[in-house]
């Protein structure tokens, strides 16, 4: 490789670090504060950069936010096709709790981000189109598990999931403290809904 190459490698190396320290940056503030803690100056001096340099790679906050969900989604998404995988490869019973189960996990993991993009982001044009496309991907992948592993039809695989993601939808928006005094755990929360899935 020539001098000038590995000057242009270090460098876009350098940048590309520096994205993901501001990206990182912005999903501390969002688990802190949700999206009105994100500020252009608030996410600039937690990734320890200037203003300038997040307006250069990103256009504006909205550049930066819009950067962050591309980045947490797909997480989000390999994680519970990673999931649903991993639940066809088992036998009925075992694959219901490993689903639910992970279900359960990556609505807890991603609580924060979920609650910014879906609820409070919901007036933001620029969220839409990877948002909807984020619940395509989840609701068909889910759905197919429950049909084609399990044998729920169709309907009834859309109703299950439904279900499953208001359960994980209520766990983005509220603490266990806000929807009741005594705490319901995962391992009850997992029982209550393979007995769903049984019928």
């Amino acid at each position: 490789m020539c001098k000038g190459a590995l000057v242009r490698a270090v460098a876009q190396h350098r940048a590309e670090q520096s994205t993901q320290v501001m990206i990182r940056a912005t999903a501390e503030l969002i688990e802190g504060g949700g999206l009105r803690a994100v500020t252009v100056a608030a996410v600039a001096r937690r990734a320890g950069t200037s203003n300038g340099s997040l307006y250069h790679r990103f256009g504006d906050r909205e550049g930066l936010l819009v950067a962050l969900q591309r980045d947490t989604l797909d997480r989000l998404e390999a994680e519970a096709l990673a999931v649903m995988e991993l639940a066809r490869e088992q036998e009925p019973e075992a694959a219901m709790r490993s689903a639910v189960r992970g279900a359960l996990r990556l609505f807890g993991q991603y609580r924060s981000a979920l609650r910014a993009f879906f609820v409070e982001g919901q007036e933001v044009a620029a969220f839409e189109a990877r948002n909807a496309e984020c619940l395509r991907r989840l609701s068909e992948s889910a759905e197919a598990l429950l049909v084609d592993r399990l044998g729920v039809a169709a309907t009834e695989a859309a109703a299950i999931y439904r279900v499953l993601f208001s359960v994980g939808a209520t766990r983005a928006l509220f603490t266990e403290e806000q929807m009741r005094s005594e705490r319901v755990g995962d391992d009850e929360l997992e029982n209550v809904l393979v007995r769903l899935l049984r019928r």
